[in-house]
């Protein structure tokens, strides 16, 4: 699996990743029931493998700065809020060899990568993207993400309670609905 070549560089990585993709399924089916959205099963199947994707960029990053125990400098801050650039990037070196069976898979992956750190309220990288504007696997994964990275220990920082999680994600007004909540 290409994402667990990154554990090569993070040994922690691998985790996150399975943990990103296993909450993405359980909010996907619960996102598709309670919304009514009748999202395909292909296309939430396409979110769900793809999730796992959502950090390949940071095969591309610096690990002084992966790996770094406390906070970022403000360089070191932009060069890491490149790595949905730099993972988009590998994403399109690769489907350059695939067949076109795989496009639309491809299609959600690359939004998954590029866009999982856009905000609903257009604070987010690497495009700024704003509420409808960011993808729905976008969303999804980003809102998995952020939970996974709050309720998980990192070198700079101890892990957060499950309710202290979903506070700061719901203060935050994070969104993944089709209408800003």
């Amino acid at each position: 699996m290409l994402a667990i070549s990154c554990e090569i560089r993070d040994p922690g990585i691998e985790a996150h990743l399975l943990r990103v993709q296993n909450l993405t399924e359980q909010l996907v089916i619960v996102h598709n029931r309670r919304c009514q959205l009748e999202l395909s099963k292909s296309y939430m199947n396409h979110i769900v493998h793809s999730s796992i994707l959502h950090d390949i960029g940071k095969a591309e990053s610096p690990e002084g700065i992966l790996y770094k125990p406390g906070p970022l400098s403000p360089y070191e801050r932009k060069i890491i809020e490149m790595h949905p650039l730099m993972g988009s990037d590998i994403l399109n070196k690769i489907s350059r060899e695939i067949n076109n069976d795989v496009i639309s898979s491809l299609e959600v992956a690359e939004n998954i990568i590029l866009h999982h750190h856009e905000k609903w309220d257009g604070t987010g990288y690497p495009h700024r993207l704003k509420g409808e504007e960011i993808p729905l696997e976008a969303r999804i994964v980003a809102i998995v993400d952020v939970f996974d990275a709050l309720t998980s220990r990192r070198p700079y920082k101890d892990s957060w309670s499950v309710e202290r999680a979903l506070s700061f994600i719901t203060n935050k007004k994070e969104s993944i609905s089709t209408h800003p909540s």
